[in-house]
């Protein structure tokens, strides 16, 4: 891993340590959608710091893996947190099955969060790139079952955009969490961190 991507890994650290010290600030009420949406947060920072570690040991494959889930999250997340009906969210807390398909779960954070510039800059930077390292993942996959002389090979720029796309899925979510809490100044805050992840 060189240096630079080393830094970088190392920002991402920093901003997720930031982000949580900003929500940390406040206490929030105890109902259904709160409680959800900081449990959801604090499983990206679980996730977030095992990609990390797990990208600094040398290992590639489980921080993919792990960034996958941290896009899940965070659109559940997001939905939880603005589009959910206050009946969805009781059943996500008591119902073993998922109120609504993923398309329609994504109209639903559309609606929400469409006319929201931070998130339609964010969605427009990086909505192509989440397809495309996903898609490919499992086509490299496939080819080295096929041939493992082929092997798992990532350069820094994949690794890089995994690490940033993770990052600001916490970013994302946590500024969303804080402006429905009506702490905007903090919102504004966490917001502000996303501009050091350039396109």
């Amino acid at each position: 891993m060189n240096l630079e991507l080393e830094k970088h890994l190392d920002k991402a650290r920093d901003t997720v340590a930031e982000v949580d010290r900003i929500v940390s600030l406040h206490s929030y009420p105890s109902d259904t959608r709160t409680v959800i949406v900081r449990g959801l947060l604090g499983t990206i920072r679980e996730h977030h710091r095992s990609i990390l570690l797990l990208l600094k040991s040398g290992a590639v494959d489980s921080p993919y893996a792990l960034a996958r889930d941290v896009v899940a999250v965070t659109r559940y997340g997001l939905w939880v947190n603005s589009a959910a009906t206050e009946e969805q969210v009781l059943q996500v807390q008591e119902s073993d099955t998922f109120p609504l398909s993923i398309p329609e779960m994504i109209k639903g954070i559309e609606g929400a969060y469409g006319k929201d510039s931070f998130f339609e800059s964010l969605k427009n930077r990086w909505a192509s790139q989440l397809y495309k390292y996903t898609r490919s993942d499992v086509v490299r996959v496939g080819r080295w079952h096929i041939d493992p002389s082929a092997g798992l090979r990532y350069d820094d720029s994949e690794i890089r955009e995994v690490v940033t796309i993770s990052t600001l899925c916490k970013v994302t979510l946590a500024a969303k969490f804080l402006d429905r809490q009506k702490h905007s100044a903090d919102c504004t805050k966490i917001e502000a961190l996303a501009a050091d992840y350039g396109s």
